[in-house]
Formats: C-alpha cells, structure tokens, sequence
C-alpha cells in the first residue's frame, strides 16, 4: 500500500499523463484547469523537503513531467498557429465578400 506522500506524487503524474490526453483531445479549457490543479498539488508537494529515499523517483517523475509539459505546450502553440491562419482566411473571404457587395451596387 503506498504512503499518503507516495500517493499524493502518483496523483501528480497521472495528472501530467491526462494532460496530455485533453490536448490530444484538444479539451483546452480542461487542460487549463488541470494545468492549475496540478501546480497547486505541486506547490504542496514540494512545500516539504524531498527525503533522500524519494529523490530518484522524483528526479524521474519531474523529467516526464517537463517532456510531457514541452509536447503540450508545441501541441498548443501548433493549434493557435492554425486557428490564427484560419481567422485569416475568413478575414480575407469576409472582405471579398464587402467588396463583391459594394461592386454590385
């Protein structure tokens, strides 16, 4: 059975693992409150000093959690990319659109 610090660290990286699956999910707004969530649990995690018999599996939980971290963040930045090229073109179609109307007249 795991001690409540050993589960409170698990709780933590199955947090790190379900953000990566809202982003695959493209669930933003759940992204952004998990993303909250876990720092508060961070915050409280590492409000006491790491005992030397969880240092590796912490060192290896926090390097997960900055890959995982990195791969959201191109994943979101990707998205913003394609939404802002999209809003662009709907920009653009809206004013040929004005154009053609007022060509019409």
């Amino acid at each position: 059975m795991l001690q409540p610090r050993q589960q409170q660290w698990k709780s933590i990286l199955q947090m790190t693992e379900m953000l990566h699956q809202l982003s695959a999910d493209e669930n933003w707004q759940a992204v952004v409150e998990l993303e909250s969530e876990r720092f508060d649990k961070l915050k409280d995690f590492f409000s006491a000093p790491v005992a030397e018999i969880e240092v590796d599996e912490v060192a290896k939980g926090i390097r997960k959690m900055m890959e995982s971290d990195q791969q959201l963040m191109q994943h979101g930045s990707h998205k913003q990319q394609e939404m802002s090229e999209s809003l662009k073109t709907l920009s653009k179609g809206r004013q040929a659109t004005k154009a053609y109307g007022h060509f019409q007249k």
